[in-house]
Parts: C-alpha cells; structure tokens; sequence
C-alpha cells in the first residue's frame, strides 16, 4: 500500500540518467548522457525531464554541427528562423555572435521564441562554442507556475483575450529597425533580404500545454497588444503579466561556465532572458529551434 501510494505522488525514479534541479521552480541538470551517441531509451528518460522540468541543462558535449542537429531532429522538424540565416554548412543551425566591440546582447529581454509566427517554435536548444571568463547566463520564467498564481478573478478575465504578436515593433529595440539593431550587435550580415511584410501573429494568452495539458501564460516581449485593442489599452496589461510572469520565485538561472554546456528549453511553457553583464567579451552560441505544435493552443 505505502508502495503504490509512493507511485502515486511521486516521479518515477530515472534509470538511464541523473537529473538534478537547480531551482525550485524549473530546471535541471541531466548526467550520464552522450548527445552524441544516444539511444532511444535514454532519450526518453530525456524527453521526460524536459516536461518535468521545463528547461534542461547538460555540459561537457563534445558533438559535431552532424551530431547536434541529429539530437534536434529527435524533437521534430526544424524551424527556421524568417529573419536570419544558419551556417552555410548547416543552415538550421543559427550562429549567435556577440564580439568585443558590440554593445547589444542578442535575447537580452524576455521572451519565448518566435512568438510572431502563426506556429511558434516548440523549443530551443543553444550550444555554447565560445564564453566569457564571467557572465552570460541565461534565465528562465517558469510560465505554468506564473498563470496557477493568478486570482481565479484574473482567470476568468484573461481567459479568451488573444496577444498580437509583431516581429517588426521597433519598441523592442529602442525605436531601431531589426536590421539596426542586429548590425549594432554585430549579425547585421546574418540578416535575410528585408522582407515585405512584417511576421506577425495572434495567439491565445493562456495556452493549454499539448503534451502536458498544464495552462500557461503565453507572454514575451513580442507581444505588442491584444488582439482588438490598442497598444496603450494593452500596456498596462502586459507590463503587469510581465512583471508577474518574472517573479524571481518563477524562475532559474543557468551559469554556462564551460564550452560544450547545452540548453534545451520548452518554449511552450516558459520564457528566457539572456544576462548582458559581459561588455568587451566574446561569446559564441549556436542554436536550433524546433518546430511548434498547431494544436491544442
């Protein structure tokens, strides 16, 4: 009986792996697994990890551009960022360059990727190539944690609101074009030919999980308004989601410390923030993001 009640709350216990948290409120550590030679039976205990613990961490990875997009592929389909190019070798994988001498940090806001296309990435995986002697850390706001702490009154009142989405709003980048502020930050050559519509899109505020069936916010700093509002009816909204969603008590942070750390977080059901406290040092990521689910949203 004790037994059957242990299974009942508890996890089951990982046998391929060890994963540890690095936060009470998401995040862990996965040990004993080589990304690049992986079997399916770890990568299960894998997968589970990632929507027990939103965002997953593993260092020491030694892989090839072969090997990591072979790992990425095991998520689904790979999606392609609309405003910048990969390698030439391996155009799913994107390169983030931040020099010396550039003074934007890409990421440095918080936000679940690629918010305004019509089916946002499911997840992203980053690959450190080059890091800091100190600094750029990433953080994490677990967006589950965030919505089960709002009155039911606040609920109620979100439930059916839409956000709009925009991947040109020129307030993200203090009034800057995108093509101005990735040159500032040092990609400008990365960019893809301006495009002739902007990528916009309207998802719902809360959105039930595919695989969990969870609720969460679905928020980031792409999200200009809500759909059938105005921007400055919706400020106020969104700045208070904002705050709240990135309540310290929601969040982790991961200290890359050594090349060959990886990343894997859900964009579903949390945001990440990259920290800019590196200026005049040089930091190489390279990241793939994987391909979203078109239901349930």
């Amino acid at each position: 009986m004790a037994e059957a009640l242990r299974n009942a709350t508890e996890p089951m216990p990982y046998e391929r792996i060890a994963v540890k948290r690095i936060a009470g409120a998401m995040g862990a550590e996965i040990e004993g697994a080589d990304l690049a030679k992986l079997d399916d039976a770890t990568f299960a205990e894998i997968h589970r990890a990632f929507l027990e613990h939103q965002a997953i961490f593993f260092r020491g990875q030694d892989i090839t551009p072969d090997q990591y997009l072979a790992f990425a592929k095991r998520w689904g389909g790979i999606h392609f960022y609309p405003y910048m190019k990969g390698l030439d070798s391996h155009p799913e994988i994107f390169e983030l360059v931040k020099t010396e001498d550039a003074t934007p940090v890409f990421g440095n806001r918080w936000h679940s990727d690629q918010m305004y296309t019509p089916i946002p990435a499911k997840a992203t995986m980053l690959y450190a190539k080059e890091l800091p002697a100190a600094g750029g850390d990433t953080m994490f706001a677990n967006l589950y944690l965030a919505y089960d702490a709002l009155s039911d009154g606040m609920k109620r009142m979100l439930a059916g609101l839409e956000t709009y989405n925009d991947g040109e709003n020129k307030q993200r980048y203090g009034g800057k074009s995108r093509a101005e502020w990735y040159g500032a930050a040092g990609m400008g050559g990365k960019l893809h030919a301006v495009q002739d519509n902007p990528v916009v899109a309207e998802h719902p505020l809360i959105r039930m999980h595919p695989e969990t069936g969870r609720k969460a916010l679905f928020i980031g700093d792409q999200s200009r308004r809500f759909a059938g509002m105005t921007d400055e009816e919706s400020k106020p909204l969104i700045a208070f989601l904002m705050a709240h969603a990135t309540r310290p008590e929601f969040t982790c942070r991961f200290r890359w410390q050594a090349p060959g750390a990886l990343a894997l977080w859900d964009n579903r059901c949390c945001m990440h923030y990259a920290v800019a406290d590196y200026a005049g040092k040089r930091r190489v990521m390279h990241r793939i993001t994987v391909k979203g689910d078109e239901a349930p949203f």
